[in-house]
């Protein structure tokens, strides 16, 4: 009976923090990606959602860097700052700057780091096209993410 009672109060405290539209942990992290590529000045700054298409991650974002050095900047600043302010690492990094893609991946976030050219070539918004595009910056404006400010 008092597992009965325990379920029942943890469904009512995930129904409850989804009502107050508390961003999750994932939601979270690929924000402070996003944010992060777009004060480094990336280009082009998107974040799919990709949890209902795939297994591999909730988020996938995007960015384009206009040099080798820029988008080495960009992915170590992401690095950087996701581990500052969530104390998480990326499982793994892959590519370089000089390869003009590299992934850094954080488990359920995916960032690619991709120079125009080959975010033109490879065209993952439309690989993801069913993926709903979050407007990631944006979001911040409706909603407080973990009462943190958007500094």
């Amino acid at each position: 009976m008092a597992k009965k009672a325990v379920k029942k109060t943890v469904k009512k405290a995930v129904k409850s923090a989804a009502k107050a539209n508390v961003p999750s942990r994932a939601e979270e992290l690929a924000y402070i990606c996003a944010k992060t590529a777009d004060d480094h000045k990336a280009d082009n700054v998107i974040t799919l959602k990709v949890s209902g298409l795939s297994v591999i991650a909730d988020y996938f974002v995007l960015c384009a860097g206009n040099s080798a050095p820029h988008l080495s900047a960009i992915s170590d600043s992401i690095i950087r700052e996701v581990r500052a302010k969530m104390s998480v690492r990326p499982r793994s990094v892959d590519g370089t700057a000089a390869s003009q893609w590299t992934v850094v991946d954080f488990g359920d976030v995916i960032v690619h780091v991709l120079s125009p050219k080959m975010r033109e070539q490879y065209q993952l918004e439309s690989l993801w096209g069913d993926a709903p595009k979050i407007e990631t910056l944006k979001l911040l404006a409706k909603k407080s993410l973990s009462g943190k400010s958007s500094n």
